[in-house]
């Protein structure tokens, strides 16, 4: 039990980061290069198509499934795949504003929903997904 207080008091200055993060402008600067150059990399070595296609063959059939999308920030490609196409899909993060842009992204698909909240603290009352996804995490 106390590990897990630990966790939390970790997640709660994690969540408390994100809320109030102001990237300078060397930093925004940083970022942009740095996220083109990796994106364009691996759309041009296809790696991208390959990371999404192995992922989409691990889960499987989603149409009866329950799916927690952990740690989510404002999700990827696959994460909208998997809000499309399971039966529930719940997806978290500790980011507000990951979360905001990511349930704007999911507010067409009724069975989708996206939701700030730590996944150990006792806001977090779901349970029995079929599959936790925790890309990155």
């Amino acid at each position: 039990m106390k590990r897990r207080e630990e966790k939390k008091t970790v997640n709660q200055k994690q969540a408390e980061f994100y809320q109030s993060f102001e990237k300078n402008r060397i930093t925004r600067i940083w970022y942009s290069v740095r996220n083109t150059l990796f994106t364009d990399l691996r759309k041009e070595i296809g790696a991208e198509a390959q990371i999404y296609e192995l992922h989409k063959s691990w889960l499987g059939n989603l149409r009866d499934k329950k799916v927690l999308d952990l740690g989510c920030y404002a999700g990827n490609s696959l994460s909208y795949y998997m809000a499309q196409n399971s039966k529930e899909y719940l997806a978290i993060d500790l980011s507000e504003l990951g979360i905001n842009k990511l349930q704007a992204r999911l507010n067409r698909i009724p069975s989708a929903s996206a939701r700030v909240v730590d996944f150990l603290s006792e806001d977090f009352m779901e349970k029995d997904f079929d599959i936790i996804y925790a890309y990155g995490v």
